[in-house]
């Protein structure tokens, strides 16, 4: 009989090294030994372990103390690597990435040093100076901004393109930072571009008249104002903007999802809240009192489009919507993770219309927390696609719509009361900063640009998909099915130090010692409401916090 192998214990010494790199390539900036601990799910006998663990990985050289009980990890270039110029620094140094098939760029500074041959009479000899997408390989030495790279080999680079407006006389001016100097284009050639217009060309190996050349491969057009902005930033960057016709195709042939094994919820008004101009929707929710008898509280749905139905793994979609990652919104228009058939069609929760969607319906008590939830698949019917100002008109009993839809928003409202009685007792991060929005006209030209009215209602919406989240969370969980977390982890020593300077100058005190809690955020912000640009101390605020990061390790979330 043959034993199987005992799987190797990941709280050992040797295990927890592992987890602890992970956890500090997560992490911005440096980290506590207490963070690591409570991160990692360690108790008060994994004390020695964990030491045993930070010590093994600083003689390893995997991490550093840099202050106090604080790590990092090292992170450490080889000696020979292969570099891609991404542009110039402010004094013309030609700045690089490492470049390793397979790996993470490393996010750290390197400056390239181009030595130049030279001809008899001293003249600078040999191939022109790098430009911005060129790769070489190249020898590294470490300084105190990072690394100094000495050329060993230039290397045959993939054809570059670059966006730029054409003069009609033979040159392109390129609109990207990184590409200094303009590029020749043979008027012959010139795919008959015409003067203003902007375009795509890629840039040819040889030069003339000290200018590289470059073939115009794409016409954009002379649109104005924002048009050619969303241009310039689709371009510049990489932003996948055309779907291929294999995903086009599997969405044109989508259709309605049958309604077998789903639940019908299309007699429960379910209504969407989002934007004025906002063009598809993807969530839905209701809510009504429980009664005294049953517990009290309030019911609660939150209903999401069933993507999934519509998308299959493996599928065309599936490979470009991975590709994308999410939709991008910009001034004058969307470019949608999905084809527009379904982003703005079968997965729009529109009114009026069968949808196919995955449902939780949640109990909350009056104090705001969560007694049970479950998860369904079913088909719904939108009973009102709302805006976030019609919903304040309604609540503040200023609204026209119908009186079922008015009593809705009057629930909704009971229940969020309850969820935030619940993120005010575990005090929560509350941030309330001015977003900008910019209104065009038919041209594209900007006519007006202010903040974007706050309401209780977008809060409201943020609560409810919180709680949302948490049960599904809650629900892997206890099915021990694979997931990610979205995770904050404590604000960054540095960053914090920084921030303790900023207010320091404003005449507000924020104690040493221990990071600051989520609740002692808020009072500084409450303090700064006295302030002229009280703004300003909530947008420090923000900036002080680590950035979220997906993780399968529940690190938890600082803001929450």
């Amino acid at each position: 009989m043959t034993r199987r192998a005992k799987p190797a214990n990941p709280n050992t010494a040797a295990g927890l090294e592992s987890r602890i790199i992970h956890l500090l390539d997560c992490s911005e900036g440096s980290v506590s030994r207490r963070y690591i601990q409570r991160a990692l799910n360690l108790g008060h006998r994994d004390s020695g372990t964990l030491d045993q663990a930070l010590e093994g990985a600083g003689a390893a050289g995997t991490l550093q103390r840099v202050r106090g009980d604080h790590y990092t990890a090292t992170r450490k270039l080889p000696l020979i690597c292969v570099v891609e110029v991404t542009g110039f620094g402010e004094d013309g140094e030609v700045l690089a990435r490492q470049i390793d098939v397979g790996s993470e760029v490393a996010a750290v500074k390197i400056i390239v040093r181009e030595k130049q041959r030279r001809g008899r009479r001293g003249a600078a000899r040999g191939r022109p100076a790098l430009g911005a997408g060129d790769r070489a390989m190249v020898r590294l030495t470490a300084n105190a901004d990072g690394y100094l790279a000495e050329i060993v080999r230039r290397l045959e680079t993939v054809p570059r393109t670059v966006l730029g407006i054409y003069d009609g006389f033979g040159q392109i001016h390129p609109t990207g930072k990184c590409d200094r100097f303009g590029f020749m284009v043979d008027t012959a050639a010139d795919q008959g571009a015409e003067a203003g217009e902007l375009v795509v060309a890629e840039v040819q190996p040889h030069r003339r008249a000290g200018l590289a050349e470059a073939r115009i491969i794409e016409k954009l057009g002379t649109e104005p104002g924002s048009r050619a902005y969303s241009h310039i930033a689709i371009h510049t960057q990489g932003l996948p903007s055309v779907f291929s016709s294999a995903a086009m195709n599997e969405a044109a042939a989508a259709s309605f999802i049958s309604t077998e094994g789903r639940a019908d919820l299309r007699e429960i008004p379910l209504v969407t809240i989002d934007d004025t101009n906002a063009r598809d929707f993807d969530d839905a929710i209701w809510a009504e009192p429980v009664p005294e008898a049953n517990g009290g509280g309030w019911s609660v749905i939150v209903a999401i489009a069933d993507v999934a139905a519509y998308v299959a793994p493996g599928s065309a979609l599936d490979v470009e919507a991975a590709e994308r990652g999410n939709s991008v919104y910009l001034a004058d228009r969307v470019i949608p993770m999905l084809p527009e058939a379904l982003s703005n069609g079968w997965c729009s929760l529109k009114p009026d219309k069968d949808c196919a969607c995955i449902a939780v319906h949640m109990h909350i008590d009056s104090a705001g927390a969560m007694r049970r939830y479950r998860f369904e698949r079913a088909i719904m019917r939108s009973a009102a696609r709302l805006t976030y100002a019609e919903v304040e008109e309604i609540r503040s009993g200023r609204g026209q719509l119908s009186a079922p839809i008015q009593g809705l928003v009057s629930n909704i409202f009971g229940a969020f009361k309850a969820l935030k009685a619940a993120s005010e007792f575990r005090q929560t991060l509350n941030l309330a900063i001015p977003e900008p929005q910019v209104v065009l006209d038919a041209d594209g030209q900007v006519i007006s640009l202010g903040p974007v009215p706050k309401y209780d209602s977008h809060q409201l919406i943020e609560a409810f998909m919180i709680a949302a989240n948490v049960a599904a969370a809650e629900t892997l969980e206890k099915a021990r099915q694979p997931f990610l977390y979205r995770v904050h982890g404590e604000p960054p020593t540095d960053r914090l130090a920084a921030f303790r300077d900023f207010i320091n100058s404003l005449g507000i005190r924020l104690s040493t010692g221990q990071v600051p809690r989520a609740g002692e955020f808020n009072r500084l912000i409450a303090k700064a409401k006295t302030l002229e640009n009280a703004y300003i101390v909530e947008a420090a605020v923000l900036r002080t916090q680590a950035q979220a990061i997906y993780t399968p390790t529940n690190i938890g979330h600082f803001g929450l």
